[in-house]
C-alpha cells in the first residue's frame, strides 16, 4: 500500500515538473512560436516585383493595398540598395507618401546616375506622373553611357507619342541643353531612330511649329546622323553561311 502511494506521489511530481518545463511562465511553446512568426517583409517584394523587376503599375484591392503598404514600409526601413529603391518605387506607385518617395528616387539618381533608378522614374512617368519629366530632362548630362542610352530611348519614345509634353519640358531650358536633349532623342540607345520613327517625329515637330520645335528637329536629325556615322565605323559582322 505504501509502495503504491509513493509511486503515485512520484508520478505527480514528475508530471508537474514536465508541465512547468513545457509551459514556463512568460515563454511560449515551440508550436506557439511557429504560429506567431510575422510575415516576412521581403516576401512582398517577391510578390509585387518578381525577379526584382518593377511592375509598370499595380492594381490592388483596398485590403491588399493596406497590407502591401505596411510591409513595404518595413522593407524601406530595414533594407538598403536596390531592395530599398524597389520598396520606395512601389510605395510611390501605391500613392503612399508619394512626394517623399519620389524625392528619394530623384536624389539617388542624381547622386549615382544609375540606369535602374532612371527606369523606375520613367515607369512612374508612364503611370501618368508627369511631374517627374522635367527632372528627367535636367538630369541628363551625357556622361553616363548606360543612363544616356536609356534616356535617349525614353526621349525618342516621348517625341513620337507625345511631342508636346517633350517640348513643354525643354522650352525653358538653355538652348544648348535643348539641342543636347533632342540630339539624344535622335541617337536613342546609340543605334539611332528607325527611318519610320524619324519621319513621324519630324512631321509632328513641323506641324507643331515654333522655334523650340524647329531647334529640336535639327537636333533629332543630327543625333540620328551621329549614330549612323558611329555605327558605320564598326566592323561588319560576319555573314552567316
Amino acid at each position: 500500500m505504501r509502495l503504491r502511494f509513493r509511486l503515485f506521489v512520484l508520478l505527480v511530481i514528475v508530471l508537474a515538473c514536465f508541465s512547468g518545463w513545457a509551459a514556463a511562465p512568460g515563454q511560449a511553446s515551440p508550436a506557439a512560436k511557429v504560429g506567431a512568426n510575422p510575415a516576412d517583409p521581403e516576401g512582398i517584394l517577391r510578390q509585387l516585383a518578381p525577379d526584382d523587376t518593377p511592375p509598370p503599375s499595380l492594381a490592388l484591392k483596398p485590403a491588399e493595398r493596406a497590407r502591401a503598404v505596411r510591409l513595404l514600409v518595413a522593407v524601406k526601413r530595414d533594407e538598403t540598395g536596390w531592395h530599398r529603391q524597389l520598396a520606395v518605387y512601389l510605395l510611390a506607385t501605391l500613392g503612399h507618401e508619394y512626394e517623399r518617395n519620389i524625392d528619394e528616387l530623384l536624389r539617388v539618381w542624381r547622386r549615382d546616375g544609375d540606369d535602374g533608378t532612371m527606369e523606375l522614374l520613367t515607369d512612374l512617368y508612364g503611370q501618368g506622373h508627369k511631374e517627374v519629366l522635367r527632372p528627367l530632362m535636367t538630369g541628363f548630362n551625357g556622361n553616363n553611357v548606360a543612363t544616356s542610352e536609356g534616356l535617349g530611348t525614353f526621349y525618342g519614345d516621348l517625341l513620337e507619342r507625345n511631342p508636346k509634353d517633350f517640348l513643354a519640358a525643354i522650352a525653358s531650358l538653355p538652348l544648348r541643353k535643348q539641342r543636347d536633349l533632342c540630339d539624344a532623342a535622335g541617337e536613342e540607345d546609340g543605334g539611332g531612330m528607325s527611318p519610320e520613327r524619324e519621319r513621324k517625329v519630324l512631321a509632328s515637330l513641323k506641324a507643331i511649329g515654333g522655334e523650340v520645335a524647329s531647334r529640336c528637329a535639327r537636333g533629332v536629325r543630327e543625333g540620328n546622323q551621329d549614330a549612323d556615322n558611329a555605327n558605320s565605323d564598326l566592323p561588319a559582322e560576319p555573314q552567316k553561311k
